[in-house]
């Protein structure tokens, strides 16, 4: 009973962990982070995973207490190969992001360096793009670009950022020589293979945002347009998330219904609706396509076009159609100009044609009205006078909106008796 009590990995773990507070008592932290440590050692070998990352910690913890960055560092990076072996990359990432301070702090750059290309790795496993760009900005910021290229581990997750985060492209050749040069250990194969791999199809990868129809530099506001979103990938994904840019005065009116299947390919219609004049732009879409051990994050092209203000659309409407009067008396027309457009009616021009029995009593026989908003109408009087002799006159009104250049055109029939 006692050599089964002896053999129990995790009964000796928790005697580690009692003296271990017992030195914490006593004031000897380093003796104390070896106590932890031992005591994670042995959680891992009875894959109490929790317990093991647990105790790494701790024994980082009191490393810190004894001022010992570069043990602390160790102990964290042992942590993260733990979640490594677990395939908890998230939380992994993080680890490595601490461990690379701690060897900064005590000036170790290379090793630095590498446990924040260890970091974005990660990060790039678990979907985190927002934060492996944001780390590898700070790997930028601390070592500068050209010492960070010189760091095998490094270099390659920035490389990884390139193809996988912002779609830059690279040729196979030169990537390979980039992952080769990692060297990893053992407990970080599975993470670089994995993210290696993720890049290799990335690279095969394309996301395309197309006109759906024919292409266009410009399009009409409150108009709907449609654009055709379409993925190509060397084996079967799904998209799993996805995001996108689009410039202000558009809106998507109908997004991509993605589907839950994997395949090498698919396509999607989306229908954008722009409600402000300008410069457009929709653009790029960010998918994350994942498979069967594969994970593919990959933008879209931008498609820029002019956004033309919404058109007008006039009608026009002349009252009576038909009136009498006797030779030198006055009559008055009424012209209704109405906007049934989305958009404004600019220098409008309204000509009253007269036969040759007529004259304009009042007013001039052509003017210009500058603005009619959407929806809003405006009437014009014209006056009239029958100055030659008996018998049928015409008046005829021609309206011209120069954004349109459309042409209407109303008569009246005035009978001189």
């Amino acid at each position: 009973m006692f050599d089964r009590f002896k053999r129990d990995p995790v009964q000796r773990a928790k005697k580690h962990i009692e003296k271990a507070l017992v030195e914490l008592e006593e004031d000897y932290p380093q003796y104390a982070s070896e106590e932890y440590e031992k005591s994670a050692r042995l959680f891992l070998e009875a894959e109490e995973i929790d317990f093991a990352v647990k105790y790494f910690r701790e024994a980082a913890t009191c490393a810190l207490l004894a001022d010992d960055h570069i043990r602390a560092s160790d102990m964290k990076i042992a942590a993260s190969e733990v979640l490594l072996s677990d395939n908890r990359y998230g939380a992994a990432s993080g680890l490595y992001s601490e461990s690379s301070d701690h060897l900064f702090r005590q000036k170790k750059t290379n090793e630095s360096g590498r446990a924040l290309g260890l970091s974005i790795l990660a990060a790039l496993a678990a979907r985190n793009f927002d934060t492996a760009v944001n780390v590898l900005k700070k790997s930028e910021k601390r070592l500068g670009k050209n010492e960070s290229t010189r760091i095998g581990m490094l270099n390659f997750a920035r490389v990884a950022v390139d193809v996988l985060c912002d779609g830059i492209a690279k040729t196979e050749k030169e990537v390979e020589k980039i992952i080769n040069s990692t060297k990893p250990r053992e407990s970080e194969a599975v993470l670089v293979n994995f993210v290696s791999q993720s890049v290799r199809l990335g690279l095969n990868t394309e996301v395309t945002l197309e006109w759906a129809g024919k292409d266009r530099d410009s399009v009409p506001a409150k108009n709907p347009i449609e654009f055709e979103l379409r993925y190509d990938c060397p084996v079967p994904v799904k998209v799993v998330e996805y995001r996108y840019a689009l410039s202000n005065g558009l809106r998507i009116s109908r997004e991509p219904e993605f589907s839950t299947t994997e395949t090498n390919s698919d396509s999607w219609l989306i229908e954008v609706c722009p409600d402000l004049s300008g410069d457009g732009s929709l653009g790029p879409f960010k998918l994350t396509l994942e498979g069967e051990e594969v994970l593919v994050h990959k933008p879209s092209n931008v498609i820029d076009f002019r956004i033309d203000r919404a058109p007008s659309d006039l009608k026009m409407s002349l009252s009576p159609k038909v009136v009498s009067c006797s030779l030198g008396d006055e009559v008055i027309l009424e012209v209704t100009l109405r906007n049934d457009g989305d958009g404004p009616a600019d220098n409008v021009k309204v000509t009253v044609e007269l036969s040759d029995g007529l004259e304009v009593s009042l007013g001039s026989a052509e003017k210009t009205i500058q603005f009619i908003g959407s929806g809003e109408s405006m009437r014009i009087q014209i006056y009239a006078r029958p100055v030659v002799s008996l018998g049928e006159e015409t008046v005829t009104v021609i309206v011209i909106d120069s954004r349109t250049n459309i042409e209407l055109k109303n008569s009246t029939q005035i009978s001189v008796g």
